[in-house]
């Protein structure tokens, strides 16, 4: 079974696939696929994809052929056909380079330097695999990155019995108390609710109707928000 391999600058150990490769189900095939589309630049699509099989080609006229399925003698799934040759021009956009992949790619990069510019991310995609990738799509690669290698919010607030618990060990005779307040939220606001519509643009052609109200530091947040066809009365009540 093919196993893990490290996702360097110019993804060498994807620039490969060989027949009878085993996997160890078909979303690591998928990932597999996705790294070795993004390594050669090749525009790769998928042709089949249901819970037993994946076939991919290329562009119209390219040869590349790949099948892959769960593997009848075992555990897993395996390449069951590939014509591994190209005839097709480098892909200047590639849908195999989706967000997820994206992550992949730049996680140790994060994970070394988590100030990694959007800007510096969209140059190494073009400087290696000649490859246009937007800038909303990369912004939510880093933050998927990002997510995982700091935790988010919650993540935080897990911890915090286990940081009262390491301030007990270092600091010994102190008494370490959490207290929770539930009326913290009520305390802190001001009596101000403010309503306000804007249209939304794109394939939701509607409006959004929002009430929000302000905090002892003057923040703003949403109490409430609805979508509707039309600003009324009613759809105000």
């Amino acid at each position: 079974m093919l196993k893990s391999k490290e996702v360097n600058d110019d993804l060498s150990h994807y620039k490969e696939l060989h027949p009878s490769m085993t996997l160890k189900d078909l979303n690591e095939a998928r990932k597999i696929v996705n790294l070795y589309s993004l390594a050669n630049s090749k525009p790769i699509v998928v042709e089949k994809s249901d819970r037993t099989r994946l076939r991919y080609k290329c562009m119209i006229g390219c040869p590349f052929v790949l099948l892959i399925s769960q593997d009848g003698k075992g555990p897993g799934s395996k390449v069951k056909t590939l014509k591994i040759n190209h005839n097709c021009e480098d892909a200047f956009k590639n849908s195999r380079a989706c967000i997820s992949t994206l992550a992949q790619y730049f996680k140790s990069k994060l994970q070394n330097n988590p100030q990694y510019k959007l800007k510096d991310m969209r140059k190494d995609l073009k400087d290696q695999f000649n490859l246009n990738a937007s800038t909303s799509k990369l912004k939510r690669a880093k933050m998927m990155d990002l997510q995982k290698l700091q935790g988010g919010f919650l993540d935080d607030f897990n911890r915090i019995e286990a940081y009262a618990n390491e301030l007990r060990l270092s600091n010994h005779g102190s008494d370490i108390v959490i207290n929770l307040s539930k009326d913290a939220l009520e305390q802190g606001l001001r009596p101000f609710i403010g309503l306000d519509g804007t249209f939304l643009k794109g394939q939701c052609k509607r409006q959004l109707l929002l009430a929000m109200a302000q905090d002892s530091q003057n923040c703003f947040y949403p109490l409430g928000w609805i979508v509707v066809d039309k600003e009324t009365t009613r759809t105000w009540i």
